[in-house]
């Protein structure tokens, strides 16, 4: 049974964190919220933290690992099975990873553990709630950033690189979707 229709919001990344508090500070404004983490544990967390904080039922907590495509696909399907298909109206990239490491240490599955968390998420899920953003006409895609975004850090090469990225993705996507007015990608650096 399909939820009464509002705005709904996927917030990556949502098991702890950034993006707990922000799942919970949508949900305290009675939007549907739907949490995702690689980790069961930490989705039934939140779940319980933003029923028990909000009062806000509409919470639909789905395990999600973001730099698979089939996963974010699948997440975004069951989101607007659950609150409507006019309903993908925010999107917050938050999901990431880093390692404190020098380039020299960083192994290539850590490098390709960050790109793929850090930028390939973000790419993916992007790509996935655009079309349902498009038709309805209206949407918000901000993705969370850092310093390391604007500067690069010692011993943090692929998560700079990764966020630096980033960047990139946003500032293209914003004029990609220039045309369709209501629809805006911004950045928000922490």
């Amino acid at each position: 049974m399909k939820q009464e229709a509002k705005k709904t919001a996927i917030i990556t990344g949502s098991g702890r964190g950034i993006g707990k508090e922000t799942a919970i500070i949508l949900a305290r404004r009675l939007l549907n919220v739907v949490v995702c983490s690689r980790t069961q544990s930490e989705i039934n967390s939140t779940v319980e933290e933003v029923n028990k904080q909000t009062g806000n039922s509409n919470v639909l907590g789905i395990k999600c690992d973001v730099s698979i495509s089939s996963e974010v696909n699948s997440l975004v399907k069951l989101a607007i099975e659950k609150f409507g298909s006019n309903s993908i109206d925010i999107l917050v990239n938050n999901a990431g990873v880093a390692f404190n490491r020098k380039l020299i240490d960083t192994s290539e599955k850590e490098w390709d553990q960050t790109i793929n968390s850090n930028l390939n998420g973000a790419f993916l899920f992007a790509k996935a709630v655009l079309p349902h953003m498009i038709s309805n006409g209206s949407g918000v895609i901000l993705n969370v950033n850092s310093g390391a975004g604007k500067a690069g850090f010692s011993n943090l090469s692929a998560y700079c690189a990764s966020k630096f990225g980033l960047v990139g993705l946003a500032e293209s996507l914003a004029l990609e979707v220039g045309e369709y007015q209501n629809i805006q990608v911004l950045t928000i650096f922490l």
